[in-house]
């Protein structure tokens, strides 16, 4: 789109992406606040709730326990070890001890407390309380009374002696209930048992649930409110940086040193992603005009020309990373690169950085044309792309579609990338990914098998204003490898023009490997392509970059 701006003396540039802004930044962080903000008060919630829940079953769990162990003392062992049917006690004996029971289950709170035994395949009760509604309506239970609606777990712990707690419902009502196997000294076993009644637990965590919403709606409340400030401090530098750049677009990418005094004093002060951006801002436009400089002064003096092209080949292998290993202090994974240019500058490039401490962006990409021309676009592309990865949390298909805007934009030179990254998360090995043009990479796992990603649907950088970009996720388990290459090195040819191939390089990958690092590999293969080619001439630059996901186990 292209867009024309009026000027007066005095008066404001109009920046000519203004007026395509339909739903900020603000609102969007907002939004993603809310979202964050009702899961984590979901999640919270959920969690509190479930540690309340068991500490109230707990209690009431430990309440049935005391008053089982209780029953056991008021109905002992030979009480049971004469019972041996309906006749075995007096009447007058089991109505005393019924009513001793039921004085006990009353002033305990407890529904029913009682004894069972089993005699063949039957469950008889040999001792029980009884509610005073029994009593006005001659409804006790009478001694060595059938259960016939005995649950399957007081069968289990008859079978296997194993106390157990049990939530049924029968005739009396539902119940949570305790079975206490107990011996006689002949080895007959009976079970002790007392119930609360179900409603008694349900309404205490009806209340636990109530105060757990409480709760968790003022920790919302609260996240909303910091979060919005928070999202306020974040917004407005970065609407100072926006002005900054579409200021820039019509200066020729030259600032003055006030206006990048105030780009740093941004950075100066803010210790996150945003003063990151600032700083790789001013960073950009101080590369971009060396750039131009030494373009002017190799066009103004061409016998300068092959110390000029030297040293603009050592600020372009200066942009990528090339301290091995880059994260000496992490091992969880292992990484190495090679950028080698195929004339004296060239377009091709990596980059990687953590986007925090357990995240990896890691890009490679792939400029057309050569010379200098194709090194400047990469320098704008490899800082295009960390600054977008590091300003606030976007997908990886966020990324390539700001970069793209940014690259398509007044592209005079009509260059374009094929680029493709993603994001490494250190703690799980998920890759999420996007690719431009870009050849898709190949992945060899622990065990020596090889697979090809698929490629993605998307265009090259640079070719067609805002444009979305496809995202997908892969995982690489402990001891895989990602591969990803240029076509310096499947179009890499020989003296008779044959390919070395991408299904050349999938072979390669699959033999056993002499030195499995990363480090060994990259090398191992450059050192073959180049084998390959023997004699012939470097046609294209290569660039090739190895992820090996160690896993945060590694030692």
């Amino acid at each position: 789109m292209v867009a024309t701006v009026s000027e007066t003396a005095g008066a404001d540039r109009v920046h000519p992406r203004a007026v395509r802004i339909r739903f900020g930044l603000k609102p969007k962080l907002l939004l993603l606040l809310l979202f964050i903000n009702l899961l984590s008060a979901a999640a919270f919630g959920s969690l509190l709730y479930t540690v309340e829940r068991t500490e109230i079953i707990s209690a009431f769990d430990a309440r049935l326990n005391t008053a089982a162990a209780a029953v056991a003392e008021m109905v002992p062992a030979a009480y049971h070890q004469r019972i041996k049917g309906a006749d075995s006690i007096a009447p007058a004996e089991y109505a005393a001890l019924q009513a001793q029971l039921s004085h006990f289950a009353d002033n305990a709170g407890l529904a029913y407390v009682y004894t069972y035994m089993k005699f063949g395949p039957a469950i008889h009760t040999v001792a029980t309380s009884a509610t005073s509604r029994e009593y006005r309506t001659h409804q006790q239970t009478k001694f060595f009374a059938g259960y016939d609606t005995a649950p399957p777990l007081l069968f289990q712990s008859f079978a296997d002696g194993r106390r157990r707690f049990d939530e049924y419902s029968d005739a009396f009502g539902e119940f949570r209930s305790i079975y206490l196997p107990m011996k006689t000294a002949d080895g007959q076993t009976y079970v002790v048992g007392a119930d609360v009644e179900r409603s008694h637990l349900d309404d205490a965590l009806i209340a636990s649930a109530r105060n757990t919403l409480l709760i968790a709606g003022l920790i919302f409340i609260v996240s909303m409110i910091a979060g919005s400030v928070l999202v306020g401090r974040i917004v407005s530098p970065l609407s100072k940086l926006t002005d900054f750049t579409h200021g820039m677009e019509g200066d020729g990418f030259q600032a003055s040193d006030s206006e990048l005094a105030n780009i740093r004093s941004i950075g100066g002060r803010r210790r996150d992603e945003v003063g990151s951006l600032a700083d790789a801002m001013v960073g950009m436009i101080v590369r971009l005009q060396r750039y131009l400089a030494d373009l002017e002064l190799a066009t103004a003096a061409r016998e300068r020309a092959e110390g000029e092209v030297s040293a603009a080949r050592d600020i372009q292998l200066g942009m990528v990373p090339r301290v091995f290993p880059p994260f000496p202090d992490r091992t969880d994974i292992d990484l190495y690169a090679v950028l080698e240019p195929a004339k004296g500058v060239g377009g091709d490039l990596y980059d990687y950085f953590l986007v925090d401490e357990g995240k990896l962006f890691f890009v490679i990409g792939d400029v057309s044309g050569k010379g200098v021309p194709a090194a400047l676009f990469m320098a704008m592309t490899t800082t295009l792309f960390r600054s977008a990865a590091l300003t606030g949390q976007h997908s990886v298909g966020e990324v390539f579609a700001r970069v793209n805007s940014e690259l398509s934009r007044d592209n005079a030179g009509e260059m374009f990338v094929t680029a493709l990254g993603g994001v490494l998360d250190l703690a799980t090995g998920v890759i999420e990914y996007s690719n431009g043009g870009h050849e898709a990479p190949f992945v060899r796992r622990a065990d020596g098998s090889v697979e090809r990603l698929p490629r993605l649907k998307g265009v090259a950088l640079g070719v067609i204003e805002e444009i979305d970009y496809a995202t997908a996720r892969f995982t690489l388990q402990p001891g895989d490898s990602l591969l990803l290459f240029t076509d310096g090195v499947s179009e890499a040819a020989d003296i008779e023009d044959r390919l070395f191939s991408v299904e050349a390089i999938g072979e390669w990958l699959s033999a056993p490997l002499a030195e499995p690092s990363a480090g060994g590999t990259v090398r191992a293969l450059v050192s073959d392509v180049h084998r390959f080619a023997g004699t012939a001439p470097q046609s294209d630059d290569i660039a090739v970059v190895m992820i090996r996901f160690l896993g945060s186990g590694a030692a």
